[in-house]
């Protein structure tokens, strides 16, 4: 029996009015839930990962920093015409998606000379879709662009692009002295050249325009091996063969023959080496291997010399 309370409290029962507070818990402070406190602690941790994670926010950015001076720096030392080539690519390759080999099909007659568009090493006939669609906007819309299979040399080349320009004569309805004009770009202007060896087709070409090509060969071609890169070494059979055309003798026996070339092309090494002797050669500066594909400036260029009135 306790004394004077209730049976069954002690001393330390809450019921008890006179008993002693309870012990405070760990955790608990003058009454304080130990809720409050913990709270205090994760703040704390809190803004440690803060500051942590603003430390490792700056140290990137020095790095990224850092690396973006190094690259700009990088960039600087490559010659800012080999920089342009690099950034022309994306749009040649894009190019090379059109069709290998077009029908050759008729097409109205603008009142003008048919073209024919002779794509290089690696290229193909979408090639030159912007420059034949300015073309068409220019009322020169009876152009075709030559697409050529894989394997074969230059001279395997040459004679699948006589057996497509008697096509687009038949498709075209030219009589005899009837004539056709042939713009090429790099390697096609020297499948042109080896296509005109045949007197039929030499008589069948009034103009040939080439676009950066290297007619004397390029020391370009020692970084490839393969047979058509082999064949555009400076010291080849093919430029042997060339060179026996060379001075160019133009009409009759010849069509007359421009070269475009720039000082600014990497791939012709030499730039000199895309000059004729016995043609016309026009000095272009500024202008890529590629730009003569894609700018209005180098299309224009080359329509008007397609419709150059010669003296005499």
């Amino acid at each position: 029996m306790g004394g004077g309370g209730p049976e069954g409290q002690g001393a330390g029962d809450p019921g008890d009015p006179g008993a002693d507070p309870p012990e405070q818990a760990d955790g608990e402070e003058g009454g304080v839930p130990s809720g409050e406190g913990g709270g205090a602690r994760s703040a704390e941790v809190w803004r440690a990962v803060g500051a942590g994670l603003s430390g490792a926010g700056l140290a990137v950015g020095r790095l990224a920093s850092a690396v973006g001076r190094g690259a700009q720096a990088a960039l600087q030392t490559v010659d800012p015409d080999v920089l342009r080539h690099l950034a022309q690519l994306p749009l040649v390759g894009l190019t090379l998606l059109a069709p290998g080999r077009p029908p050759v099909r008729a097409l109205p007659d603008d009142g003008h000379r048919p073209v024919v568009f002779v794509h290089g090493l690696g290229g193909g006939p979408g090639n030159f879709l912007a420059m034949r669609g300015w073309f068409r906007v220019m009322g020169r819309g009876r152009t075709w662009s030559v697409g050529f299979g894989e394997g074969g040399g230059a001279l395997d080349l040459a004679q699948a692009l006589r057996e497509y320009l008697a096509e687009v004569a038949l498709a075209c309805g030219l009589a005899e002295g009837q004539k056709l004009d042939l713009v090429a770009h790099s390697m096609g202007g020297l499948v042109c050249r080896l296509a005109l060896s045949d007197p039929a087709t030499a008589a069948r070409v009034e103009r040939l325009v080439t676009l950066g090509t290297p007619h004397a060969g390029t020391h370009a071609a020692r970084y490839a091996n393969t047979r058509l890169a082999r064949e555009l070494r400076p010291d080849s059979e093919l430029m042997e063969v060339l060179g026996r055309q060379v001075p160019w003798p133009g009409p009759p026996a010849m069509p007359r023959l421009t070269s475009f070339y720039s000082p600014a092309d990497m791939m012709i090494l030499p730039p000199e080496a895309a000059r004729v002797e016995g043609a016309r050669n026009v000095e272009v500066p500024g202008f890529t291997h590629f730009t003569w594909l894609f700018h209005p400036r180098g299309w224009q260029a080359v329509l008007t010399e397609l419709e150059r009135e010669e003296e005499g």
